[in-house]
């Protein structure tokens, strides 16, 4: 029997799981770097917390441009002009001593370069070499975010050593030796491109029927074929469109308040810097394996089922966060930690698939990039909205209760699509 060949699939995850950890990284320092900026400049919680709103708008709006560039140069152009974004960003905001400056820097650069090299462009791209095992290629991809959060502590341990500037030039200048290079080189678009078939599949399978599925595996076979190939103008007249843009508004918003304000809040009930950037790396910790299992589990049972558990795991760990203390057990921390960094990997895998299962076809980045407006604009309004509280309360309470909601809100905008999927197959059988 003739050994079949390498699939490249593998390759284009693992570098999809590398930009993750970089972009994910780079977002989630914004704590450690935002107490540093706080200290230097005394500025207000809400104008810090700006600088990152700033980086969410013109994400959000560059990102329709970014699925039009996607569909149309692909990602061994796009990806590299990403990376070379932030990098130039990066190195921008280790220099900067006013907020417009910060803007031009973090926010312009470090904004666009993550819009050509984040969700849009990353989901889209596996969403073409994978097909059965879309969720479970994204949610390996995607285990990216969790080693991402690792690089927290050490972020703040260089600032302890050498200062924040050091710190973003440093993480800089590693973008553009890594990223860069690395997808310019290594990328492709889809497997047609290199003679493959999406999810590896020989020539000689490309006509032979799938094989017979069962139960819930069956049904949700079912549910992840598109039903047709979309153009933008059907999917903005579309129920799905709007349902997840509202939801993405929602995981935006909730994204934004943790990764912005999550380290603040743990400094101000008392612990230490570094302790409360190693507390907030344990997220990490978690989300590496859940975030593969989630994908996993949404290809066998639905992308609602799994969504449903991880929204759970979410509240709970939010909920454990708005009762600690630094007199509290160690273990408290490590629930918040596990509960939140579990709940909330399954977002990625879960919109991304789903975005897929609905929208697929050749306008498919386009499509994801008009979506990723309005998770940009819950980025903004996050990051804005837990400084403000804070600034107005003296607490990140009011934060937190709007992160439950968000999160809640994400959910239900699943929900609702996939019910709308099913009653759109059953009434054109």
């Amino acid at each position: 029997m003739a050994r079949r060949p390498f699939f490249y699939g593998y390759v284009i995850v693992a570098l999809c799981l590398f930009n993750m950890v970089l972009l994910r990284g780079i977002l989630a320092s914004f704590a450690v770097f935002n107490i540093a900026l706080l200290e230097t400049f005394r500025w207000s919680r809400a104008a810090t917390g700006t600088i990152a709103s700033v980086n969410g708008i013109f994400y959000s709006f560059s990102s329709p441009l970014v699925g039009w560039a996607y569909d149309r140069v692909g990602p061994r152009v796009l990806m590299p002009v990403g990376g070379a974004l932030i990098g130039a960003g990066l190195l921008v905001s280790g220099v900067s001593a006013t907020l417009w400056h910060f803007y031009l820097g973090w926010g312009l650069l470090v904004g666009l370069g993550i819009g050509c090299i984040g969700f849009v462009s990353n989901t889209a791209l596996l969403s073409h070499w994978f097909r059965r095992r879309r969720g479970a290629a994204i949610g390996v991809a995607t285990m990216g975010l969790g080693f991402g959060i690792l690089v927290v502590p050490v972020v703040q341990a260089v600032i302890t050593g050498y200062g924040w500037r050091a710190a973003m030039v440093l993480l800089g200048v590693v973008v553009l030796a890594t990223v860069v290079p690395l997808n310019a080189l290594f990328q492709r678009r889809r497997p047609e491109d290199i003679g493959q078939l999406p999810d590896g599949d020989s020539m000689a399978a490309e006509d032979q029927p799938p094989a017979p599925a069962e139960g819930v595996a069956e049904e949700f076979a079912r549910e992840v074929a598109p039903e047709r190939d979309w153009t933008l103008r059907d999917a903005f007249c579309s129920f799905p469109f709007w349902a997840i843009a509202v939801g993405h508004l929602g995981l935006g918003t909730g994204l934004a308040l943790m990764y912005t304000h999550a380290v603040a809040h743990l400094v101000h009930v008392g612990l230490a810097k570094q302790l409360a950037a190693n507390a907030f790396s344990l997220v990490g910790v978690a989300r590496i394996p859940s975030t593969a299992i989630w994908g996993f589990i949404s290809d066998r049972l639905g992308r609602d089922r799994a969504y449903r558990l991880g929204t759970l795991f979410t509240l709970g760990g939010i909920g454990v966060l708005m009762i600690l203390s630094a007199d509290a057990p160690a273990w408290w921390f490590v629930a918040f930690a596990v509960l939140y960094g579990i709940g909330h990997s399954s977002g990625n895998p879960t919109f991304g698939s789903t975005i897929a299962d609905i929208f697929g076809g050749k306008n498919v980045g386009t499509i994801f990039g008009w979506l990723e407006i309005t998770f940009g604009i819950g980025v903004a309004a996050g990051s804005w909205f837990g400084g403000y509280a804070f600034d107005w309360t003296g607490s990140y309470q009011y934060a937190w209760v709007l992160g439950m909601v968000s999160f809640t809100v994400a959910y239900l905008s699943i929900q609702v699509c996939i019910m709308w999927k099913r009653r759109s197959r059953h009434e054109t059988r």
